[in-house]
């Protein structure tokens, strides 16, 4: 038996449930589970308790480890990690915040941040600029961050998908 750990983003099974894609990650040989926060809400703050729960127990009755999250700030809206707008990297960081709750209640212990589309340099941004806007949100995160025992992971991506870190 290998020592090797894999896991997937449930978001590779887009037409199904949340659990079905657990059963099918199971089923392809994956030990492991990410949850792109949008396959359970438009907005993670929306997420009840019970649902919360529901999902780390579904993961849980198929032996399956929830990773953490991915694709945190896909498909959402007025989120922005390099924005030169303050409220826009206030409502970021605290959206990123309440993701870091969401990942905890899963049972979860890394967030993957991709998300090139709210994260690329915005016309009239230098990568500078960017660079500090995104530490900004980033620093306001990490106390939380810490606190749950999570860890931040920034997804390194080509240049044919983003043009930042």
């Amino acid at each position: 038996m290998s020592e090797f750990k894999y896991a997937i983003c449930n978001e590779t099974f887009q037409q199904v449930s949340v659990e079905e894609s657990f059963a099918l990650a199971k089923r392809y040989g994956y030990t492991g589970v990410e949850v792109a926060p949008f396959t359970l809400a438009n907005d993670c703050r929306s997420v009840d308790r019970a649902t919360r729960l529901a999902v780390r127990a579904a993961a849980e009755q198929l032996e399956l480890e929830v990773v953490g999250l991915h694709w945190l700030l896909a498909k959402t809206e007025g989120f922005y990690l390099t924005s030169p707008d303050l409220s826009v990297r206030e409502a970021t960081r605290d959206y990123l915040i309440a993701l870091a709750e969401l990942c905890f209640d899963l049972g979860g212990t890394v967030m993957v941040l991709g998300s090139p589309q709210q994260r690329n340099l915005l016309p009239g941004v230098s990568y500078d600029e960017a660079e500090g806007y995104a530490a900004e949100v980033l620093r306001g995160v990490m106390p939380t961050l810490e606190r749950l025992g999570i860890v931040l992971a920034v997804e390194p991506l080509g240049p044919q998908e983003g043009d930042f870190m």
